[in-house]
């Protein structure tokens, strides 16, 4: 039983009229007042937050991407809505799929929305790289929906009976008209979902420019983070495009805001640095549980860019496209063409042998 707490005061004759005609409804006095004074309370601290319930704790989430973790202080924080985003080609739904490979391995229900793909296609696409997702659909793990024409009503109880613990939609520019996507109430009613049930989501969105733009939309702003996708050609004789992977934003996390240099192995994207490269090769410290074969992929191909750049160059110098050459100059530069050659023969023949 409450304890009772004696009062004295006096009130207007306006709210003594009030008080008596609640009190035939409710018997006493002090029954309309305590119901009076709680009501106030409880819509005045409605949407309070209880800082008592609020975890110090920042759980974080393995994107399950080599490298990768290591520039966002090991892991997503659980919870977040991020915004994976870039022009066409770049990685985006491959990212977001071996971050659903990591949470299934894990024993994590996942979910992928995607909009415009069929799921045969995603799971064709995981095959690629050596994913058995099917493995996991069968076992209850993942869920993958493709050509998504789900309602906010479907969408969030197919959230509500699966209870994910990882989210993909794919993408939303399909889901949502970006000019009033922020003030979407079905979009915030799914919002909400994710929120209050801690599902870590990736949200894939699409950009018509590369990472120079520095253009931002309503979708960048509504994440909790942003991970951008792009890709370019070093120069004019570079064979081969670079991706790189840039986290431009994320709470509650300190980030290593240079864009990171990725490729696709057989295993799906893994971050690389030259420079590490390098040094890992010059002191034979190569990590020791990676596939040996992957290793020497990955240093082939790094080696015939660079010779392909100096052989490409030196055959526009040999036909004087810069301007014209005395002897000694022909000599050096027929020189290193020949070796460049010579020495991308050697590797070829390596990578075949290997």
């Amino acid at each position: 039983m409450r304890e009772k707490h004696p009062i004295h005061t006096t009130l207007s004759t306006d709210a003594m009229r009030i008080l008596e005609r609640y009190e035939k409804e409710l018997g006493t006095k002090n029954t309309v007042l305590e119901r009076a004074l709680l009501g106030m309370d409880k819509l005045r601290f409605k949407d309070k937050t209880d800082t008592q319930s609020i975890s110090r704790i920042i759980r974080r989430i393995k994107t399950g991407i080599p490298g990768f973790d290591g520039l966002i202080e090991g892991g997503i924080p659980e919870g977040f809505v991020v915004v994976v985003t870039g022009p066409p080609g770049t990685g985006k739904t491959t990212f977001s799929l071996q971050f659903l490979l990591e949470g299934v391995k894990n024993n994590e229900r996942c979910i992928f929305f995607s909009f415009e793909e069929n799921a045969e296609q995603l799971i064709n696409q995981s095959i690629r790289f050596g994913w058995d997702f099917g493995e996991y659909i069968d076992k209850g793990y993942l869920e993958i929906f493709g050509f998504s024409r789900f309602s906010t009503e479907e969408i969030t109880e197919i959230i509500d009976i699966f209870k994910p613990k990882r989210i993909v939609f794919d993408s939303l520019n399909i889901f949502s008209d970006i000019t009033d996507f922020r003030r979407s109430i079905q979009w915030r009613n799914i919002l909400k979902e994710i929120k209050d049930k801690k599902i870590t989501c990736i949200a894939i969105t699409e950009k018509k420019h590369g990472l120079s733009a520095r253009k931002f939309d309503d979708f960048d702003f509504m994440g909790d983070a942003v991970i951008f996708f792009d890709k370019k050609q070093n120069h004019e004789l570079d064979p081969y495009p670079t991706y790189y992977i840039y986290p431009q934003k994320m709470r509650l996390t300190k980030l290593n805001e240079l864009p990171s240099p990725f490729v696709f192995t057989d295993n799906g994207i893994e971050l690389k640095s030259s420079a590490g490269l390098e040094r890992k090769i010059a002191c034979n410290t190569l990590a020791a549980n990676k596939p040996k074969i992957e290793n020497i992929a990955i240093i082939n191909r790094e080696l015939r860019i660079s010779l392909n750049s100096i052989i490409g160059f030196s055959e526009l110098m040999m036909v004087k496209v810069p301007g014209n050459l005395n002897e000694k100059q022909e000599r050096y530069v027929h020189n290193v063409l020949t070796s460049g050659k010579h020495l991308l023969e050697l590797i070829q023949k390596r990578s075949e042998l290997s």
